[in-house]
């Protein structure tokens, strides 16, 4: 999203970009298959917060059907298989609201060193809900915080609970041809050379000097570098000379977080009343699950088992068949045996993945909105954008093509001024 958006700015203003691409695809983190017979992301889906969302606008330009989501469509189990009743999941909505309350509040005050798991377990303790009820919040925080944030409540501080901004709401919006479809639009006609991981990038005086991993050089007039955080964390580019002090603090600080997907396609759908998401309540908030309904999107009985943060990395070093047992298993607790023979199966390793080395940036202790300004600030002819660098919009797609088209535009005025 970010690399494209910036190659598209630069060629509107007239500067003709080199896109290098690592991977032997375009889209990054942003990647629809077909292994289970239908488009499926197997990486970011969603457009949130669709009204006043840039990527809105993108889809519909292109005409590209969109199917909205409504996750107060829930379908939850306990263990034992008994429903969670219409009592018990407003009562633990009213709890969800009131621990939300207090976050907020103590947003309001909170340093950046200021953790998140002793204020949530303070504001957890005083709704005073238990059993059932307490199991079913504490679903709803895990989807909130490891499935959302894509980082453990440990990791996270009072700030990183609900960092950015909204624009103007709307239902959460899934792509029919997969969130691909709006890659190969932004992309257009840009041309891009696939399979060119770079190792290197010099900054001197009026120019930059690309070294890939082939050992080709390239010379520039400047340079846009959208690698993941994960990416510049494992310090798999190197900076020549390095980059700021500010900016390789930012990259310390800045949290980088884990959200797998466990795609199941099913003979035939055994969920019913069409439900936005699928769990089975009753484990910690960091072991928490929940199975996005995909039927509505693709035509076909798919569902998509989310895991994050510590789980996901847990699940990452044993094999596929470890990650479809555990979210099959956890189904199948709730909803029945039907859940365990799904007919075909993908699953993410998002960390694992050289070229992105997890799925999106957070707020830790001691991180702050200043350490993603720093990221994206301009560096002589070298700017730096993604997801990573958007203050008001991190984690999300709709985050990383702004913070690149911005990028584009800055760094066209500096090579034609």
């Amino acid at each position: 999203m970010a690399g494209l958006g910036a190659a598209s700015e630069l060629r509107r203003a007239g500067v003709e970009p080199i896109v290098l691409e690592a991977r032997s695809r375009i889209g990054g983190r942003v990647h629809t298959g077909t292994e289970l017979g239908a488009p499926v992301d197997l990486g970011a889906a969603w457009i949130h917060d669709p009204n006043g969302n840039p990527l809105t606008k993108v889809a519909r330009d292109a005409d590209l059907a969109t199917v909205p989501t409504d996750y107060d469509r829930v379908a939850l189990r306990r263990a034992d298989g008994r429903a969670v009743t219409g009592d018990e999941l407003d009562a633990a909505y009213a709890a969800l609201e009131s621990i939300e309350a207090r976050l907020a509040d103590a947003a309001e005050d909170a340093d950046p060193e200021d953790r998140l798991a002793p204020v949530l377990a303070g504001a957890r303790a005083r709704t005073g809900v238990r059993g059932p009820v307490l199991a079913t919040t504490d679903w709803m925080l895990g989807t909130g915080i490891p499935l959302d944030l894509a980082a453990d409540v440990s990791e996270l501080s009072v700030l990183g609970y609900d960092e950015g901004e909204v624009y103007d709401g709307g239902r959460d919006l899934l792509l029919r041809e997969g969130a691909g479809a709006l890659i190969r639009v932004i992309a257009g006609d840009v041309p891009v050379r696939l399979d060119t991981p770079v190792r290197r990038i010099e900054r001197q005086l009026g120019q930059v000097t690309v070294v890939t991993a082939s050992g080709e050089t390239i010379r520039a007039d400047g340079c846009v570098v959208t690698v993941p955080l994960g990416v510049l964390k494992a310090g798999a580019v190197r900076f020549d000379p390095p980059l700021p002090r500010a900016a390789r603090g930012a990259i310390g600080r800045l949290g980088f977080g884990l959200l797998d997907k466990v795609l199941l396609r099913y003979p035939a759908a055994w969920w019913t009343d069409d439900p936005a998401q699928l769990g089975t309540v009753g484990t910690s908030i960091g072991r928490t699950m929940s199975a996005a309904n995909l039927q509505p999107v693709t035509g076909a009985p798919i569902l998509a088992g989310f895991v994050g943060a510590s789980y996901a990395r847990a699940l990452e070093r044993g094999s596929d068949a470890t990650a479809v047992a555990a979210v099959t298993r956890r189904l199948a607790a709730g909803f029945g045996s039907a859940a365990l023979r799904p007919d075909a199966v993908a699953v993410t390793r998002w960390r694992a993945d050289p070229w992105a080395r997890g799925s999106y940036s957070f707020l830790g202790p001691g991180s702050s909105e200043d350490d993603r300004r720093s990221l994206g600030a301009q560096v002589g002819r070298l700017i730096l954008a993604g997801e990573h660098t958007s203050v008001d919009r991190p984690a999300t797609m709709d985050g990383a093509l702004v913070a690149g088209r911005r990028a584009g535009r800055e760094m066209a005025r500096t090579v034609n001024p």
